[in-house]
């Protein structure tokens, strides 16, 4: 069963600065307070590029390797979990503002099998999304704070 988790969010800075942050998987640990770390291993992030992301989340460490399906700077990313505990794939959408800010829509779908036990879905989701707000205020709060187009 696929689990859907869906989060719109807005950062201060132009969708490629947006993009920059969220898009690049060697940026996730500092971002993303469930990151652990983050190797790339085909070079930079691009399209086809596979990297190796951990996460410590729900007092569980989960490993796994991810493909990047999608990398369209300022407009929209997506990757898909090649191998790991379970399968998702997660897509960030880019909308430039008229001040100079960007809409970000984070979608999430991720299809756990048993890895969470008898956690309820509805459960999982709010986990995610509430994890994912809280990082990406934070993310936001940092950028209002940093010289602009200098992330």
């Amino acid at each position: 069963m696929t689990l859907r988790a869906e989060y719109a969010f807005d950062l201060p800075v132009a969708p490629e600065e947006a993009f920059a942050w969220l898009s690049d998987p060697a940026r996730d640990p500092e971002w993303q307070s469930a990151c652990v770390s983050t190797r790339l291993l085909d070079g930079a992030a691009a399209k086809g590029c596979r990297y190796e992301i951990t996460f410590q989340l729900i007092g569980k460490k989960m490993t796994f390797t991810v493909e990047i399906d999608e990398y369209e700077p300022g407009h929209r990313s997506v990757f898909h979990v090649v191998d790991g505990p379970f399968g998702y794939t997660g897509t960030y959408d880019y909308a430039g503002h008229a001040d100079g800010t960007t809409g970000v829509r984070w979608t999430f779908d991720v299809e756990p099998g048993d890895y969470f036990g008898v956690m309820p879905k509805s459960l999982l989701r709010k986990v995610l999304v509430s994890q994912v707000k809280k990082d990406s205020g934070k993310l936001a709060g940092r950028l209002a704070q940093a010289p602009h187009g200098r992330p």
